[in-house]
């Protein structure tokens, strides 16, 4: 039996790949490569279980599991490093599908498969998915002839799978452009749901692109690690005078994921009262302690009390500053986009 291997987003395009490649009596085994760079507002959503169509239901729609492989560390030189440079923000939408690709080339070789597919469409990037540039990425990532794009083929030349009657290339789509009506049209046919779009690739992020040039000034990039991406998702951010860098959580799921980041940091909380959770990237001198508490006392009902006490926690060190709270602190200057 033929055996093909899916790369899949998450998104309506990867679902109609995969159901038609599967409706030609191929098996499929589906993978979703997690680079680090998945916006913050699909994985509040997945968490909290707000999203309207789960990746269970889209596994039992089309009959498959979907295997999560997590290459973020090894992405990290990829996107700071890029051969073919950045689109209009820190993306390297080039250098990733190579890489993506190479992966899903390797997992072939390893899973006796006999091609990937994605749902890629024809002009629907402007900078990844231009013809040219989707034959480039699969001539680098050594998969010419044997990456099988579905929903565009019959704009395309014909693969090793399609020549060789592994898939019945009549049965393939020809569309292009980045309107959604084609495919919309195909999930009503199909009776399928699927998740609304919810933001792309973070690196596109005006505001967080900013966030990792700010960081790349004070990092250098052979430095740089997981978590530390990570964290630019979370928060306000303010770069003290010195360089010391302070997060300051927004919300209760801000201060959740920043939780999980506080071995080796000191973090910060009000003692009072609820107020947001802080993490600070450095060792703060004497006054500084003075400051951050006081950059933390500003987002809580405790600015207008008489007094306030912030505990700091690194391990097994601690400290504590007392305040009078002064609402004519400004931190705006310090404060990272």
């Amino acid at each position: 039996m033929i055996k093909a291997i899916g790369l899949f987003s998450g998104g309506l395009d990867s679902i109609l790949a995969v159901k038609l490649i599967k409706d030609q009596g191929i098996q499929v085994e589906v993978i979703h490569y997690g680079i680090g760079v998945e916006p913050l507002h699909i994985e509040r959503r997945v968490k909290q279980r707000e999203i309207e169509v789960t990746e269970q239901e889209i596994e039992q729609q089309l009959g498959v599991s979907i295997t999560h492989l997590d290459v973020a560390q090894e992405f990290l030189s990829v996107f700071l490093h890029p051969k073919h440079g950045y689109g209009s923000g820190m993306n390297p939408c080039i250098d990733c599908k190579i890489f993506i690709m190479q992966k899903a080339r390797a997992y072939m070789e390893a899973h006796d498969a006999q091609f990937v597919f994605t749902g890629e469409v024809i002009g629907q990037r402007p900078m990844s998915q231009h013809r040219q540039t989707l034959l480039q990425t699969e001539r680098e990532a050594g998969l010419s002839g044997y990456l099988v794009r579905p929903l565009s083929a019959k704009l395309l030349d014909p693969t090793i799978p399609e020549q060789q009657g592994w898939v019945d290339r009549e049965k393939f789509l020809d569309i292009s452009g980045r309107g959604r009506k084609a495919q919309t049209e195909l999930a009503q046919k199909y009776q399928l749901r699927y998740p609304q779009p919810a933001g792309g690739c973070l690196l596109t992020d005006p505001q967080f692109s900013k966030r990792l040039k700010e960081l790349l000034t004070y990092i250098a990039p052979e430095h740089i690690q997981v978590e530390d991406v990570q964290l630019l998702k979370l928060g306000r951010h303010f770069r003290f005078p010195g360089g010391l860098k302070v997060i300051v959580g927004r919300h209760e799921f801000d201060n959740t994921l920043l939780a999980q980041y506080v071995r080796g940091r000191w973090q910060a909380q009000l003692r009072e009262c609820e107020g947001p959770l802080v993490l600070i990237e450095g060792n703060p001198a004497n006054e500084q302690f003075e400051q951050i508490a006081q950059l933390l006392v500003s987002y809580t009902k405790a600015k207008h009390a008489e007094q306030a006490t912030v505990d700091f926690i690194r391990e097994d060190e601690r400290h504590t500053a007392v305040i009078i709270p002064d609402i004519t602190c400004h931190f705006e200057p310090w404060r990272v986009i």
